[in-house]
């Protein structure tokens, strides 16, 4: 079992009960996904501008994400759901890669923004079958150690960073090809 199952496992396990009493006063999956949206794109305003406020809603946006997911397994998990969950996941991974982009001015760091909307497209075209890697968690975390104040390499890891965003999105785009040629 990989590790993000046995992780995904265990955040069910110890947050089921109240996944329960969430869906027991009426809140949805899609209520504790639309807060994750809000609190993302947050995010991501505030990023480079006010770090504290960044990272509270960055850190509020993943455990959002997290949680959407237990009150959809201890409800009824629906397809939209599942797409507004991974619109919201991309959606947040893709201003926070253009906002990097901006604020270096770096064209091979739009580039890398632009290879990961496309593999989110093709991903959504194949009903979410042709395989993607994504990086929005791993994105986020970095971004709030690399933006704290107090670091002083911040460029360089946000170098680093979209050069790792746009070489995910290529290899995306290659299993994609390659899942492509084998089911016609």
């Amino acid at each position: 079992m990989s590790l993000i199952k046995k992780f995904r496992n265990c955040r069910s396990e110890k947050l089921e009960k109240a996944a329960r009493a969430a869906a027991k006063i009426g809140i949805r999956a899609d209520h504790v996904t639309g807060l994750s949206l809000f609190s993302g794109i947050l995010a991501i305003y505030f990023l480079f501008s006010s770090y504290y406020a960044f990272a509270a809603f960055a850190m509020l946006h993943l455990i959002c994400d997290g949680f959407d997911g237990v009150v959809a397994r201890v409800t009824k998990p629906t397809r939209p759901g599942k797409y507004f969950d991974l619109l919201t996941d991309s959606t947040v991974a893709f201003i926070a890669l253009a906002k990097v982009a901006w604020r270096l001015q770096e064209p091979y760091a739009f580039i890398a923004a632009g290879l990961y909307f496309i593999a989110l497209l093709i991903h959504l075209r194949s009903r979410l079958q042709a395989p993607m890697t994504f990086m929005r968690t791993a994105s986020i975390i970095v971004l709030v150690i690399a933006t704290h104040p107090l670091f002083p390499y911040t460029d360089i890891i946000l170098t680093a960073g979209y050069l790792t965003a746009g070489g995910v999105s290529l290899f995306s785009l290659a299993r994609q090809l390659q899942w492509r040629m084998q089911h016609g």
